[in-house]
Order: C-alpha cells, then sequence, then structure tokens
C-alpha cells in the first residue's frame, strides 16, 4: 500500500476481468500469437553493412538440425561477414532464429574461427579456456570436449603456441562446443592444413551434426562434396545457387557455380621440364635439428634433392614433415647442421658471404602468408621496388592494374596480395622462384589465377620452381615431379602424372585423404 492505495490492484482487476470473459466465452485482452518452431538455424532476410555500403542482401538459409549446409564462393563475397552476424558477432538486420526463437548471442551458436591460434589466448592454458567457457554458461564438461575431438586429456595442461596447427583447430572446436549450442559455424577450419589432417578434423565436425545443424564455410568445393549435405554458393552478398551437393557438384546451373567446379576440377597444366644439363639447385644429406628450452626436433634428417633448370618440383607432407625448413635451406637463409646446399654447382656455405647474398638475390621467394611479409607502412610500388626496379609490366604480368602500385597492401585481397608477392620477386629477375604455400586460404577461382600464373613464369622465363603444398590437386597442376617429406626424410619422389601409382605408406595416406578420393571423384 503506498498512500492508501494498493499498486497492484489493477492487475488483479483485470486478471479477474479477463478470466470472467474467457469462462462467457470471450478473448481474453491480448492474443497470444502462434509460434510455429523449427529445429535447427533460419535465417530470414538478413542483411549486414559495412561502413558505406551493404555487403549482405537479404539472405534467406536454413540448416536443419542433424545437416552440414556448406556456404562456398569467392573471397570477398560475404561469407565469413555472414557467420559472424549469424553467431551475433556483428550487426545485422533480418532474423537469425535457432530452434525457432530468436539467437542468444554466445549460447545458441558456436564459432569456430579460420585462424584457431589467433582465437586463442596465449597466456591461457586449453584447460582455462574450457573452464571458464563452462563457467560462463553453467554447462558443459571440458574433458569430455577434448575427447570428442580426439585429443589427449594432457593437452590441457599445453597454451595455444605449443599446439600443432591440428591440434589447436580441434582445441578451438572444443571449445565452441563444449556448452552444447544447438549450431556450430566452422569457417575455414581446415585452411594451410595438411590433407591427413584436414581429413581428420572434418570427419569431427561431421560428427556434430549428429544433434546440432552446421554452417561449413569453406573455399574448397572438394571439402564440401565429401563432407556436407546441401551446398550455398554466395557471390556478392546474394545466394546464387542452392541445393545437395551431389546436384550442384554434378549439374551446376549457375555461372559462378560452374566456374567454381571446373577450377576445382582443371586438368594438369604443367609443361614437362625442358632438357637441361646439370642442377639448377640441390642438396645433399641436408641435416637441420631445431632446439629450444622444451624440445628438440630434428627437421630434416638426411634429405637429398636435385632440381634441373626449368623444372617445377612440388614439395608435399604433413604438417610439420620440414617442408618449409627445406625451403628455407634451399634459399641459403637456413644453414644446415649437416650437408650441402648447391646452386650452379658450388657449395652457397662455402662461398664469401658477399658471392651468398647474390646467390638470395637471384632466388624469388612467395611466402605462405603474403601480408605478413609487406611492410604494412609501405605502397605496392615501394614493397617491389624493395628487390628491384619497379615497373608497371610486373603487375600487368601478374594480372593486375598498375594502379593498385599507390595502394598499401593491408586494402588488397588474398589473390592480389599473393600476386603483388610474385611481381616482387619477379623484380629481382630470379633463376630460381621458391613458393611456400601460394595458395594456402585462397578460393578456387583466385587459385586457378595464381596457378596458371606459376607455369606461366616457366614458359614465358624458363625459372625454376619448388613448390610446397599440402594440397596434391596443386601439386599435380604445376610440377613435373612430387617430392613427399615425412618425418624431415624424403620418401618418394615420382612424376606428378604417376602420383596416383605412388607405393611408400605415407604418399598413399595423402592420396586416400585428398578431398577428391571422396564422394566427389
Amino acid at each position: 500500500m503506498v498512500h492508501g492505495r494498493d499498486p497492484g490492484g489493477r492487475r488483479r482487476r483485470h486478471h479477474r476481468r479477463g478470466q470472467r470473459r474467457r469462462r462467457r466465452g470471450g478473448r481474453p485482452l491480448r492474443r497470444r500469437r502462434d509460434v510455429v518452431t523449427s529445429s535447427g538455424l533460419t535465417i530470414t532476410g538478413l542483411t549486414v553493412d559495412v561502413p558505406g555500403r551493404r555487403v549482405v542482401h537479404g539472405l534467406d538459409l536454413a540448416v536443419p538440425a542433424g545437416r552440414v549446409l556448406a556456404l562456398a564462393g569467392p573471397s570477398g563475397g560475404g561469407k565469413t561477414l555472414t557467420a559472424r552476424a549469424i553467431a551475433g558477432l556483428h550487426p545485422h538486420g533480418g532474423t537469425v532464429l535457432v530452434n525457432g526463437r530468436p539467437s542468444v548471442r554466445g549460447r545458441d551458436v558456436g564459432y569456430a574461427f579460420q585462424d584457431a591460434l589467433a582465437s586463442l589466448n596465449p597466456t591461457v592454458t586449453v584447460r582455462r579456456h574450457l573452464t571458464e567457457t563452462v563457467k560462463a554458461h553453467g554447462t558443459g564438461d571440458p574433458g569430455a570436449a577434448l575427447a570428442r575431438f580426439g585429443l589427449d586429456p594432457a593437452l590441457a595442461a599445453a597454451h595455444p603456441f605449443e599446439l600443432s596447427g591440428g591440434q589447436a583447430q580441434r582445441v578451438a572446436l572444443a571449445l565452441a562446443t563444449v556448452h552444447g549450442p544447438p549450431v556450430l559455424i566452422a569457417d575455414e577450419v581446415t585452411t594451410a592444413l595438411d590433407p591427413v589432417t584436414q581429413a581428420a578434423v572434418l570427419d569431427l565436425v561431421r560428427a556434430e551434426a549428429r544433434d546440432r545443424a552446421i554452417l561449413l564455410i569453406t573455399h574448397d568445393l572438394a571439402a564440401a562434396a565429401r563432407w556436407a549435405d546441401d551446398i550455398a554458393v554466395m557471390r556478392d552478398g546474394r545466394i546464387v545457387e542452392q541445393g545437395p551437393a551431389d546436384r550442384i557438384l554434378a549439374d551446376p546451373q549457375s555461372d559462378l557455380a560452374r566456374g567454381l567446379v571446373a577450377a576445382a576440377t582443371a586438368a594438369p597444366v604443367a609443361a614437362e621440364a625442358p632438357p637441361g644439363d646439370g642442377e639448377a639447385v640441390s642438396v645433399q644429406g641436408l641435416r637441420r635439428v631445431l632446439r629450444s628450452r622444451r624440445r628438440t626436433t630434428v627437421a630434416l634428417d638426411g634429405a637429398d634433392l636435385a632440381v634441373r633448370p626449368g623444372e617445377a618440383v612440388a614439395i608435399v607432407g604433413r604438417s610439420g614433415s620440414g617442408k618449409s625448413t627445406l625451403v628455407g635451406a634451399l634459399a641459403a637463409l637456413d644453414r644446415p647442421d649437416a650437408g650441402t646446399v648447391l646452386r650452379g654447382g658450388r657449395d652457397v656455405w662455402a662461398l664469401r658471404d658477399r658471392d651468398r647474398r647474390a646467390v638470395r638475390r637471384r632466388t624469388g621467394l612467395v611466402f605462405q602468408d603474403p601480408l605478413a611479409s609487406f611492410d604494412p607502412r609501405h605502397t605496392v610500388r615501394q614493397a617491389i621496388a624493395e628487390a628491384g626496379p619497379y615497373d608497371d609490366d610486373l603487375l600487368r604480368y601478374v594480372g593486375l592494374d598498375p594502379a593498385m602500385a599507390a595502394r598499401r597492401p593491408a586494402t588488397l585481397s588474398g589473390g592480389e596480395c599473393q600476386r603483388v608477392a610474385i611481381a616482387r620477386a619477379l623484380a629481382q629477375k630470379p633463376d630460381v622462384l621458391l613458393a611456400d604455400e601460394p595458395t594456402s586460404g585462397l578460393d578456387v577461382l583466385t587459385e586457378d589465377r595464381v596457378l596458371r600464373l606459376l607455369t606461366g613464369l616457366r614458359r614465358d622465363h624458363g625459372i625454376t620452381i619448388a613448390l610446397v603444398t599440402h594440397d596434391l590437386r596443386v601439386a599435380r597442376r604445376v610440377a613435373d615431379r612430387v617430392v613427399v617429406l615425412h618425418a624431415g626424410r624424403i620418401v618418394e619422389d615420382v612424376p606428378a602424372r604417376a602420383l596416383d601409382d605412388a607405393r611408400h605408406p605415407e604418399t598413399r595416406r595423402l592420396l586416400d585423404a585428398t578431398a577428391l578420393t571422396g564422394k566427389w571423384a
């Protein structure tokens, strides 16, 4: 009672009045709307804006519980922004429903990010990541989450920087699902993983679809074919085609889908290695041991490799097999503990410093992460000029507008960055080009342009190419020979056209794990 009045009296009178009306067959004062509930993820009219423009235009999607929908398309099409909007990480218009009700940020949608290591706190153990998530949501079992993704319980005490790429990705998936969200978004979770690890991670993602809806963001149509039930092809913020995975891949209707399928299944275009005398670059008995306070790793153990002038050799293997260490040795940037590195028949580590620097200037390098290899303060023109005289024809040769010379690398797409990196390598007029995962993280259309560019370099300039890749499809397309590394040793060296006949167990594992050996063959 306040000033002789009961503040709840009016509510009680309205309640009694409503009861009398219902007893007389009348309607209550307020009608309750019927809500049609559906299991899974339902998106209606989704729009996403960035400063100055709209990037997702009225998108409609439905992913029932128990199914995997792959959202595929070229880079810059709005796939990741769509995923972030669904997870509540970016403002959006339209509606996002989970099991028929508005999605609650952090609770209903688990998100596994493309760069797993960047999404984890390097100062916090895996156990603390999981326990803090469980505490925030009041549900979940950290141990069960690790076990579900095939992780050793001992890894709970590890920090993210102590994990391999595959382990970090599985930890990120465990973290995204530990509290049991009804929807899981897996955003390019296999980028830069070798085929064996990629298959293991995607098998685990597929297994999560038993009791939840899964949205798989990918640029790899072969992966979509093997692990997704349905595919939606996206370009410029719109869905241009959607349907069962088998139908999309066997009979694509849109120009974009046809282009993606054609690029993913392109036949090898590598030319035969021209006859040449001697060896452009070779290593003999190479051994390299990497030491840290916690452990010692034998990265290379007696590796022998010779590449002829004008030849293209693909170096493949699982993560941690020694591929990048071998490239560092071939570039005369990393001195081996034993063995020799020969350029033109001369041991580069027996040369004077001045002569060794001259060898390095004749070696073009294309790094796995091109953006990280540029000074962010420099323009494209300045980045190229660091390697050699700038010329607009360099950008034209790699298929870029010379007007891009005034832009900074951070404003470029992934494919544009990679082509600028190739232009920079060409500026120093190399006779050997070393490319470390040059197509990692690129969509199939951009990957096709980069691979055609590398093939053209051999045709037009006679450049010798050593290419590191985890993708056997890339190796088939650009290489004359495929060299397989395992535990620091070269276990097989076969012509690319005879790769299917390889006999070593490690090569067979890589072939079996390649997505094209799945249901889309």
